[in-house]
C-alpha cells in the first residue's frame, strides 16, 4: 500500500494554543502544525494537558487563546459537528446496543449536513463500512455485537468509525493502552499502515517513547 501524495500546504495547525482545565491553566501558547497525509505525536506524562488538548481542537472544548487551523481555514469557533475532525477515544466509546457495522456507519449517518447525509445513504453506507472493517481485518464481524469483541478488535471498530466519514484530520488518544505487549505491538503496526494507506493527517496522544517514534514522523512533547 502506498501513501496518495498530499499537499503539504495543508493539514493541521495550531497558533499559539492556551487550554485550562477547572480553571487552571495546562498549555500556554503552544504551536505546531501537522503537515497534511502525515502523523505526529503528542508526547508526555499523565497529567500535563495532552488529552484536554485534543478535545480542544475537536471542539469539545474551547481554548483559552489561540487559533485552530484546518487546510489553512480557521475552525476556532466551528462547531464539533462542522468540523470534519475525527476523534479515537482511549476507551472506545462504542455503542454497546449497535453491531459492529452500525457503530462504524453511525458517523456516516449524523453527518453535519443533510447534503452528506443524503450522499451516506443504502448501499454507499455499506460498502464504506465493509471497505473500513476489511482495512482493519474485521470484515467477517461486521454483524457481530461490539459486546464480543477482544480489546484490540474493540480499538480496530473505534479507529474504523473514525476513518469512515474521511475526516480532514484524525484525533488518537493513547490507541494502543490496555493491551497486552505482543498486542500492542501487532495493532501498532496494523495502525501505521492504516494511516499511510489512507493518507490520513493524525495526532496521536501517548506517553510511549517507542509508540512515538514508530507511528509519527515529528513530536511534540509536553511537560
Amino acid at each position: 500500500m502506498t501513501t496518495p501524495s498530499c499537499d503539504r500546504e495543508h493539514g493541521l495547525e495550531l497558533d499559539r494554543i492556551s487550554v485550562a482545565h477547572d480553571g487552571r491553566s495546562l498549555i500556554r501558547d503552544l504551536s505546531f502544525s501537522v503537515e497534511g497525509g502525515s502523523t505526529t505525536a503528542l508526547l508526555g506524562p499523565s497529567g500535563v494537558g495532552k488529552s484536554s488538548l485534543l478535545r480542544v481542537i475537536a471542539g469539545i472544548d474551547r481554548p483559552t487563546g489561540g487559533r485552530i487551523l484546518l487546510d489553512g481555514s480557521d475552525v476556532t469557533d466551528t462547531p464539533i459537528h462542522q468540523r470534519r475532525i475525527g476523534l479515537v477515544f482511549q476507551d472506545n466509546q462504542l455503542f454497546p446496543h449497535l453491531s459492529v457495522a452500525d457503530n462504524v456507519a453511525y458517523g456516516l449517518r449524523n453527518a453535519a449536513t443533510r447534503e452528506a447525509r443524503r450522499s451516506w445513504r443504502g448501499s454507499r453506507t455499506r460498502e464504506r463500512v465493509h471497505e473500513l472493517l476489511s482495512l482493519v481485518g474485521l470484515a467477517d464481524r461486521e454483524n457481530d455485537p461490539v459486546g464480543v469483541l477482544s480489546g484490540g478488535e474493540a480499538k480496530r471498530v473505534a479507529l474504523a468509525r473514525g476513518l469512515a466519514p474521511t475526516p480532514k484530520a484524525l484525533l488518537l488518544d493513547e490507541p494502543l493502552t490496555g493491551l497486552d505487549r505482543a498486542l500492542h505491538d501487532r495493532l501498532m503496526e496494523d495502525l501505521a499502515t492504516i494511516l499511510r494507506a489512507t493518507g490520513t493527517t493524525a495526532l496521536i496522544v501517548t506517553h510511549d517513547e517507542t509508540e512515538a517514534r514508530f507511528l509519527a514522523s515529528a513530536t511534540v512533547r509536553l511537560g
